[in-house]
């Protein structure tokens, strides 16, 4: 049973059980691991700014929903060009469902956007062997609710979509590109995190994002016991190109996952320290920028809180 209480600083935190454990999302937490003072400042204060990227949000909307349309309609037997063209039917539907022409300051730019999407959906969903299909096919879960404790501290988030595979269970979540996305070979960054040599709260997020699905998905109805539980990005944009034509444009995508679970089972123990850094920051109510050097020298320049940032202000009057 879950319950709401209310943190140190006046943070209410609306997910909590019976024996008090707070269950924070991903992206709640790598808010903190990137500035203490931005989580104040968003979850906190609930401080509202400019939404710049309210575009590419309706648009990652529409092809996030095509995909689960597609996957909660398709049976495992389903014939490939069956799923094709259910893919182009419901992403007509959803573009038109999530994006406005007001957010666009041309026809042109609509138009463009609009057929670079339909391509990306074109090629996942790919009768001759798009990896949609396979997704789709091998669907159980979309959008799937899941949550995890760990040592007392709580998890929570919603998984893409949850694949059966021949060992177990596959989690995916989709992207539009993969840059700056985890790999195998900056994953030695967690590390320097942790101990406060380096900031890279992007690639924190996805081993944030890794353990709650993985350990949510274990802890989930569809898990049986000695199943694998993999976990993987999948960029549906990972390579565009746009070629003039007589008349217009002619746009090819290709996709491509990033699976992550190797960095995860690699690097337990560093990613689990920092979930318990920034979850326990988080529930004591502590919100001052540490360290606030490199913080400053990081990540100020691109914050939408820096002109309300006692720390931040401080330092520029100090210089």
């Amino acid at each position: 049973m879950h319950g709401s209480i209310s943190l140190p600083g006046g943070f209410a935190v609306s997910n909590t059980n019976d024996d008090g454990t707070v269950y924070l999302s991903p992206s709640r937490l790598a808010t903190y691991a990137d500035c203490q003072r931005k989580f104040d400042h968003d979850y906190v204060k609930d401080v509202s700014t400019p939404d710049q990227n309210r575009l590419y949000l309706n648009q990652g909307l529409a092809y996030h929903e095509t995909i689960e349309a597609v996957c909660e309609a398709t049976d495992p037997d389903d014939d490939a060009d069956v799923i094709y063209h259910r893919a182009m039917d419901a992403f007509d539907e959803k573009w038109e469902a999530n994006l406005d022409p007001d957010e666009y300051e041309t026809r042109a730019h609509q138009d463009y956007q609009r057929a670079e999407n339909r391509a990306a959906i074109e090629a996942f969903f790919d009768p001759e062997g798009g990896d949609g299909i396979r997704h789709a096919r091998r669907s159980v879960a979309t959008e799937k609710w899941l949550e995890a404790v760990h040592d007392g501290l709580g998890l929570h988030g919603y998984a893409d979509n949850v694949l059966r595979t021949e060992d177990g269970l596959h989690i995916i979540d989709y992207k539009r590109r993969l840059s700056g996305i985890i790999t195998s070979y900056t994953a030695k960054y967690l590390e320097e995190h942790l101990n406060g040599e380096t900031h890279e709260p992007g690639r924190v997020k996805n081993a944030f994002q890794t353990a709650t699905y993985i350990e949510g998905v274990k802890q989930s109805d569809l898990y049986e016991e000695g199943m694998d539980v993999r976990f993987s990005f999948y960029a549906l944009f990972y390579e565009t190109t746009a070629e003039s034509t007589p008349d217009g444009f002619e746009i090819s995508v290709r996709g491509r996952p990033r699976e992550t679970t190797g960095v995860y089972d690699e690097y337990y123990d560093t990613i689990w320290g920092l979930i318990e850094t920034a979850h326990e920051g988080i529930t004591s109510g502590a919100h001052s920028p540490d360290p606030f050097e490199l913080i400053n020298e990081e990540a100020c320049s691109d914050c939408d809180y820096r002109e309300m940032c006692p720390e931040y202000l401080a330092e520029e009057v100090r210089r």
